[in-house]
């Protein structure tokens, strides 16, 4: 009987359930925040949920209605009810369903509201037609969520709300064993405290998807619950969006792992990481994500950001030996990671002679800057050759303006005709917000919806930075909420690295002396520390994230102060590099030191950044002025893999499956495979005229390329 019970368990978790014949119809009311589970006989169950305007509760639009829909059925059947409950969690189990919490609205329409917090929890017999009571929870919770691991439920997040009292959020979660409910549940130590998140199992592993956090931050955070050892690790971080991870659904389906929200994009976890694998027709949040099906899934209810409740969608999956052909947003400079790779794969590669085809052209404006992608967005900088710089959002399917913010910027960045005009840092997307920095050092934070500015600085003026030579060209570097700068400073004076509060611009600490160089900032991780990797004007620093105490320093500098390559890690390894005379150089990071492996200083990269395979680089030297030479460096030995002539100078990116899309300074768009042993060109289009210093882009199925005059070119490759 238990192996019986605990296959229909596995099947509701796994997806296995027969398929809904259909499509359900509208629910009998519309309604987010509610409860949705599927049974193992392929029926859909829904429970509660809230109909009215958001964050207006009353009696009347709190609901406690529970209806069934089975395949086939033109209507949803209503069956009996229980007590109001928005934000309650509804799981399958063998004969029936679980209702866990929720909050109740006491008040009257229009009148002051009353809300509650419920503490119990029932089990729905199918059999029966009724509702049996299980043990009260520990203490009342609602917009919590829940999951269900063998014959084990998992409550996790919400909070505790009730009339006159203090809102108090709950620090643990709580298990019940379904063989023995008798004996009550059980609380354990939570290492978050949110509400408004998804929890949902794969295998033994629980995952807790988003949220908002007490201190009301709406956050991308995944915790990972190892159910076997009770300890918890930190996954994958959502895609950022304005609305992080509040009011995510998810759901596993045939071993695969799906989450969506209101970007409208349904994210599945691939290779550690979130890849998204299709589009919701009626983007939502607050909704649930239930099986339909071999490769379906429906997405129920939820509204959309402007407050529009969503009708039921069905969402047809690529099949899971497909589950590579994925494809990823590109928010900031060198992508996804930060390193010119990504993991969007399964893009055609079968060009025509001519090329892909040319979804739309553009023109930005004159610049360095290369494009960021968010969802269908894209932002890119330009400067109208009159003084004036823009930031542009498009949309990627059509190439037309959503919205563009201007501001009075010199075109001409420096005396010498050699120096291109316009902005050279790339605008970085994170968290609903979008970053941009202007050559002259304005800084700008805007709303991604509207380009509304949200606050905005000036890092000579503000910050008491110094502009660089060149003026200022690292791309602006989020990471959880804070904003890195290599401000510059001058000689003798403190504060030349500096880190802001991402949503008010306010500074967090300031640090450090010497020039700022042009390389961009990252954030990486040792030991459980977040660490700054700085490549500033006359060395290579890294300091701890959370302060800027300096970690390890290494001197290096060259004319102009011109370290413009972003530095490479790879374990212990790091690689920096410039055109003078140091070359190329690879750094043993051990604690507080920096001890030299190797130096080439017949290799030197000037602005174009290594791109990471394996435990190589693959880099164009620009030591050697007026000759080609592009190789795969070995990172521990500093030999050469393979070098060739037959690439000119450019810039590119590497995907997981080994493609490389590299465009030369003469607008010729490369596809190639690379490997330990050869590149291998594959095709070669000409898709710009005039010089192309800008990286180019790979997202969404659409490669983006532009010129330094502006001229930009979408290239359709999806399958």
């Amino acid at each position: 009987m238990r192996q019986t019970a605990l296959f229909y368990v596995l099947a509701i978790l796994g997806g296995l359930a027969p398929a809904p014949a259909a499509l359900p119809p509208d629910l009998p009311v519309r309604v987010t925040s509610f409860g949705a589970a599927s049974s193992a006989d392929g029926a859909l169950y829904c429970y509660g949920g809230h109909s009215g305007q958001r964050h207006r509760y009353n009696r009347e639009e709190v609901h406690g209605t529970f209806s069934r829909w089975q395949a086939g059925a033109e209507e949803w059947e209503v069956l009996p009810g229980d007590e109001p409950a928005q934000g309650a969690s509804l799981l399958a189990v063998p004969g029936g369903v679980v209702r866990i919490g929720g909050m109740a609205a006491r008040n009257e329409r229009g009148g002051k509201q009353e809300l509650w917090s419920s503490d119990t929890a029932a089990r729905y017999d199918i059999a029966s037609g009724k509702w049996l009571a299980l043990p009260k929870l520990p203490k009342r919770r609602s917009s919590h969520d829940s999951t269900l691991v063998g014959d084990v439920l998992y409550v996790m997040g919400g909070w505790h709300m009730e009339a006159g009292q203090k809102t108090v959020w709950h620090e643990t979660y709580l298990t019940l064993d379904l063989k023995q409910p008798e004996a009550g549940w059980k609380e354990h130590p939570q290492p978050f405290k949110r509400r408004g998140l998804a929890v949902q199992a794969l295998g033994r592993l629980v995952y807790a998807i988003g949220g908002m956090t007490d201190d009301e931050e709406m956050v991308t955070q995944v915790a990972i619950l190892d159910t076997a050892t009770g300890e918890w690790s930190e996954g994958p971080a959502l895609p950022a969006d304005k609305v992080g991870g509040f009011g995510f659904a998810a759901v596993a389906l045939e071993g695969r792992f799906f989450a969506s929200g209101a970007p409208g994009d349904l994210l599945e976890l691939h290779g550690g990481q979130w890849v998204t694998v299709a589009r919701l027709k009626h983007p939502r949040f607050f909704h649930r994500l239930l099986p339909g099906g071999k490769d379906r899934l429906i997405a129920l209810g939820g509204e959309s950001r402007d407050g529009i409740k969503a009708p039921p969608e069905e969402i047809v999956l690529p099949t899971p030996g497909k589950t590579a052909s994925a494809v990823a947003d590109w928010p900031r400079f060198q992508g996804p990671r930060g390193n010119s790779t990504t993991p969007e794969t399964g893009w055609r590669k079968d060009w025509p002679p001519s090329g892909p085809r040319v979804v739309w052209q553009a023109e930005l404006g004159k610049g360095l800057s290369s494009f960021a992608v968010m969802g269908s967005r894209v932002f890119a900088s330009g400067n109208n050759g009159a003084d004036q710089d823009s930031l542009s959002c498009l949309d990627l399917e059509t190439g037309q303006t959503v919205w563009q913010y201007t501001l009075a910027v010199p075109t001409k960045p420096h005396e010498m005709s050699i120096v291109p005009p316009g902005p050279a840092a790339t605008p970085t997307v994170a968290d609903g917000r979008v970053y941009c920095l202007s050559r002259e050092g304005d800084l700008l934070c805007l709303d991604t919806l509207n380009g509304k500015v949200i606050w905005r600085k000036h890092l000579v003026k503000d910050l008491s930075g110094k502009r660089p030579v060149y003026g200022y060209a690292n791309s602006p570097a989020v990471d959880e909420g804070r904003l890195y700068l290599d401000v510059g400073r001058e000689k003798g004076a403190s504060g030349s690295t500096a880190c802001v509060d991402a949503v008010s611009g306010e500074v967090v600490w300031q640090t450090g002396e010497g020039e700022a160089g042009y390389a961009t900032p990252y954030i990486t991780e040792r030991d459980g520390m977040k660490v700054l990797v700085m490549f500033k004007g006359e060395a290579l620093e890294l300091r701890q994230a959370k302060d800027g105490k300096l970690l390890a320093r290494h001197p290096t500098e060259t004319r102009d102060f011109c370290n413009c390559a972003t530095p490479v890690r790879l374990g212990d390894l790091l690689f920096i590099s410039h055109t003078g005379n140091m070359g190329a150089r690879v750094l043993d990071w051990k604690g507080q030191n920096l001890n030299e492996v190797w130096t080439d200083r017949d290799l030197g990269l000037l602005f174009n950044s290594g791109l990471p395979w394996q435990d190589s680089l693959m880099v164009f030297n620009d030591q050697k002025r007026g000759v080609n030479d592009l190789r795969l460096v070995e990172l521990a030995t500093g030999k050469a893999r393979w070098q060739t002539a037959d690439v000119d100078k450019g810039t590119g990116l590497i995907c997981d499956d080994g493609h490389a899309l590299i465009l030369t300074s003469k607008g010729e768009l490369i596809l190639s495979k690379v490997s330990t042993e050869k590149l291998d060109v594959l095709q070669r289009v000409q898709v710009l005229g005039g010089k192309c210093w800008a990286q180019p882009v790979l997202s969404h199925g659409r490669i983006l390329c532009r010129n330094n005059d502006g001229n930009t070119v979408c290239l359709d490759v999806r399958q």
